[in-house]
């Protein structure tokens, strides 16, 4: 019984919502408080948004601790916030006959978590790759294994004045050589397929060497190549908070419409 009670305690600190409002009041000074140093230090930040966190982390902020250390240290807070929401989900979970008219409250726990955990997996299983160069005609690999991206074909798009104003592009995505995606990608709509996302953000041309016509002068295309592996559990995480906005309403309502909460002025 003794054995039980430094477990109870423990279950009620993780279930706690005073610790919620202190992790997360701390997190935010925390990141309010670093992001302002971004701005004043752009050779430190500037590629931070080019790159998972995790990799900015070993490549650029483990050599400037001194003005990153917030982040490691707001990622931690958020991480105990993670374990926080989701202790408290699972206690809803097993008092579910007497709490299950807070459905709405604790799917807006659970949006949170799915949420946290979709950003942790794609920083640790994600990448961001920005500049891939690409000729009309050839299959480059992506950073994922065993994916290939080919260049079918080439168009730009120009205005009244002649001055281009998009450019279409013919993206195929395989894997080995079986086709997966196909798509004709312009700006705002890239080839999408199972987290990973490839946008063309410029073209230009240059020379190819090619072993029956020698050097070719080719039109190629400039590409963003992203791989998220949580966007769907991201998703499920925005549908989850939605759910629990809209059920939390319908009981406010309902409970002031039977007297139960006071009329909003």
């Amino acid at each position: 019984m003794a054995a039980n009670i430094p477990l109870t305690r423990l279950w009620r600190l993780l279930t706690s919502l005073k610790l919620a409002i202190v992790l997360a009041s701390t997190a935010t000074v925390l990141i309010m408080a670093g992001s302002v140093l971004m701005p004043f230090n752009p050779a430190v930040f500037a590629n931070l948004d080019s790159m998972i966190l995790s990799r900015w982390m070993q490549s650029t902020g483990s050599s400037a601790l001194a003005l990153s250390w917030w982040l490691p240290l707001a990622g931690s807070l958020l991480l105990l916030l993670w374990l926080n929401t989701l202790c408290c989900f699972l206690d809803w979970l097993i008092h579910l006959r007497s709490r299950w008219r807070k459905a709405g409250e604790y799917l807006l726990h659970l949006g949170f978590v799915l949420f946290l955990s979709a950003y942790i997996w794609g920083s640790l299983a994600g990448f961001r790759q920005e500049g891939q160069q690409v000729f009309v005609g050839q299959t480059a690999p992506t950073p994922r294994p065993g994916l290939f991206v080919r260049v079918d074909r080439l168009e730009p798009l120009y205005n009244s004045q002649g001055r281009p104003m998009d450019m279409l592009t013919g993206l195929t995505l395989l894997v080995g050589d079986g086709v997966v995606a196909s798509v004709e990608a312009r700006a705002n709509h890239p080839l999408l397929w199972r987290g990973m996302v490839i946008l063309p953000t410029s073209m230009g041309e240059g020379w190819v060497r090619s072993p029956n016509r020698g050097p070719q002068r080719l039109p190629y295309s400039v590409l963003t190549i992203n791989y998220d592996p949580g966007a769907r559990l991201a998703a499920a995480g925005g549908i989850a908070m939605t759910l629990g906005v809209l059920l939390a309403l319908g009981s406010f309502y309902r409970k002031r419409a039977r007297g139960e909460r006071p009329e909003i002025s």
